[in-house]
């Protein structure tokens, strides 16, 4: 058999793995996830799932850096407040598909310290990434000098989990009801 294609079915093997982990941890959040339970939900043996990871830990780890492989593109040439809205929508994106209602009661619930730790860390660095934004903004006077870049992030990033442990919808008008309460306290 070619090597191109062991890969392939490697890699086939190792998709099927991890997109069960992050489907059991975006249904039942991260404490469903164990070795066991995958094999159990995709049909993959334990010791080929044990061959690509050591531990729980492992697999979540691959799991949770899968979910967040794809970097943040912002558009370029939006004003300030557009980019925020794009940037709420993005926020609620990720937390519907990418890591789930599950993680983020997981995370609340402080019920898997070590994934909890995990999540935080990865999400510090896509929140870096809106912080160094908001900085730029500042620098440019587009907002108002003084603003903590980070803390805005927090307050952006803030008002989705806050809707999320509402249960409130999140439709498409909900990113400029946001914005037109906390705008005039950021716009120069």
């Amino acid at each position: 058999m070619p090597v191109s294609r062991r890969v392939s079915r490697a890699q086939q093997m190792s998709d099927r793995i991890l997109d069960a982990a992050l489907d059991l941890m975006r249904s039942r959040g991260s404490v469903a996830v164990n070795i066991e339970a995958v094999a159990e939900t995709t049909g993959v043996a334990k010791t080929t799932i044990y061959r690509r990871y050591r531990n729980r830990s492992e697999l979540l780890t691959a799991a949770v850096a899968r979910a967040m492989e794809t970097p943040i593109e912002i558009p370029e040439n939006l004003s300030t407040y557009d980019t925020f809205t794009w940037l709420l929508h993005e926020a609620r994106a990720m937390i519907e598909d990418v890591v789930g209602r599950g993680t983020i009661a997981s995370i609340l619930l402080q019920d898997d310290p070590e994934f909890s730790t995990l999540l935080r860390d990865l999400t510090r660095n896509r929140a870096r990434a809106l912080s160094n934004l908001v900085d730029e903004r500042i620098s440019t006077g587009d907002l108002k000098p003084g603003l903590d870049g980070r803390l805005v992030a927090t307050l952006l990033l803030g008002a989705v989990l806050g809707q999320l442990v509402r249960g409130a919808d999140m439709d498409d008008d909900w990113a400029d009801q946001v914005l037109s309460v906390l705008w005039p306290a950021l716009a120069a």
